[in-house]
């Protein structure tokens, strides 16, 4: 039954699609009848000279406007001029089970981690969970993005390069 009612419904789609063809327009303005006036003779001079006269000029245009780019040195990133390292920390905690419970989980993404002491003046103990040292800003970018999928937001500190 539902088969018999979808196919009325398509055939009368279609024929509605037919109909609304077959109907002439009504908010067009109407055309004007054309009289056709016999063609006149033209002299063939003109239609040559019309021939010969270019119609785009930027062909002459272009190699006047010309426009030379100064001398600028060119950028080469590479890390021969650069003189300090990435490190990607993780973490700082209190408890050094929390720091090597998250060196753990990073290891699990493929990454080198090291847990390390920091002593403030305070007196108090810091566990600082670090990832790196990069070389270069593409590695260091990789390693943040991983960190980014475990829900791990990272703090990028720059280091002299070490030897």
């Amino acid at each position: 039954m539902k088969w018999i009612l979808s196919l009325a419904t398509v055939g009368g789609f279609i024929g509605f699609i037919v109909y609304l063809n077959s109907i002439p327009p009504s908010d067009a303005p109407q055309q004007q009848q054309v009289i056709e006036k016999p063609a006149r003779q033209v002299p063939e001079t003109t239609t040559q000279q019309v021939e010969k006269k270019p119609g785009f000029r930027f062909y002459e245009m272009l190699p006047e406007s010309e426009v030379i780019p100064p001398k600028v040195e060119e950028y080469t990133p590479g890390p021969t001029k650069q003189d300090f390292d990435y490190l990607v920390q993780s973490g700082s905690f209190r408890s050094k089970e929390d720091a090597e419970r998250q060196r753990a989980q990073i290891a699990f993404q493929g990454l080198r981690a090291a847990v390390q002491r920091i002593e403030l003046d305070s007196g108090s103990v810091w566990y600082r969970v670090n990832v790196g040292p990069f070389k270069s800003r593409s590695q260091m970018n990789s390693a943040i993005d991983k960190l980014v999928s475990i829900n791990i937001q990272p703090l990028i500190r720059k280091i002299p390069k070490q030897g």
